[in-house]
């Protein structure tokens, strides 16, 4: 049965909380920040203080994505205390307008809208599938940390064989041309062969530090926040939203049929 055209109600989506951002203006961003990093690989190399452009790419992209990582925590931690918090709102105002009115913009309150929203043309209100759309969007605000710290062990192991390829060919340019101190000039600290492989060790070493350890701890601890989160908001809504909003819908379309009779 189409409902009447006095209970129109437009939800706000879940998208308005996640998708601030369009995803060509996310490729864009991410494509700006390829290119950086290739210029400053290129430029390094052509003033010959690649290892420093190296180690400046690594540390550049493990702080931004630590400070990511900490940024969707802090979005969780704040999300989960809102919807603690808003769920006594509904029960003190006993009415989903109110409630609507009265709450900040969240994560739950765009749940409890769309839920509100079937209600309004169903008396069967189940929220399964809007939990596992929840979710999604949650996990693919991680999917980036992950890409990159998989990226950063992909950098250390760049960073190891432009280490090799510097040593081999310092090593084959001082053989050619010998002299008495050739194991001195091999080893110089300042420039010698040997010296490319403390950019093949170091490189990795800081890759796999904070691409395959670092960053990949903070990404499960946020992953475990996220099934918290949507725990807890399945289990708010399933406790104090849904026992009331399916009697007052069966209610609503009890009068409605009632009324057409």
């Amino acid at each position: 049965m189409a409902r009447p055209a006095e209970n129109q109600h437009h939800p706000e989506s879940f998208a308005s909380q996640f998708e601030t951002v369009s995803g060509l203006s996310s490729w864009l961003a991410w494509l700006v920040v390829m290119v950086a990093i290739c210029v400053v690989l290129v430029v390094t190399f052509l003033l010959g203080q690649i290892s420093a452009g190296m180690y400046f790419v690594i540390f550049s992209l493990a702080i931004g994505l630590v400070y990511k990582g900490y940024q969707d925590a802090k979005f969780l931690d704040r999300e989960m205390k809102l919807a603690s918090e808003q769920v006594k709102i509904l029960e003190r105002v006993d009415d989903f307008e109110s409630f609507l009115d009265q709450a900040k913009k969240s994560v739950f309150r765009s749940h409890i809208d769309n839920l509100h929203t079937i209600s309004l043309s169903h008396t069967e209100i189940n929220q399964d599938n809007l939990i596992e759309v929840l979710h999604t969007r949650l996990m693919a605000r991680n999917r980036v940390i992950e890409l990159f710290s998989s990226i950063l062990i992909t950098l250390g192991l760049i960073g190891t064989i432009v280490g090799l390829i510097i040593m081999m060919d310092g090593m084959t340019e001082v053989m050619l041309q010998g002299g008495d101190d050739l194991l001195a000039r091999l080893a110089d600290p300042e420039g010698g062969p040997l010296s490319g492989l403390g950019i093949a060790f170091y490189t990795t070493l800081l890759g796999a530090v904070f691409g395959g350890v670092i960053l990949r701890v903070l990404t499960s601890v946020v992953d475990a926040n996220i099934m918290r989160y949507t725990a807890h908001l399945a289990e708010l809504t399933e406790v104090y939203v849904l026992p009331y909003m399916r009697r007052t819908a069966k209610k609503t379309h009890e009068m409605i049929e009632t009324t057409a009779s």
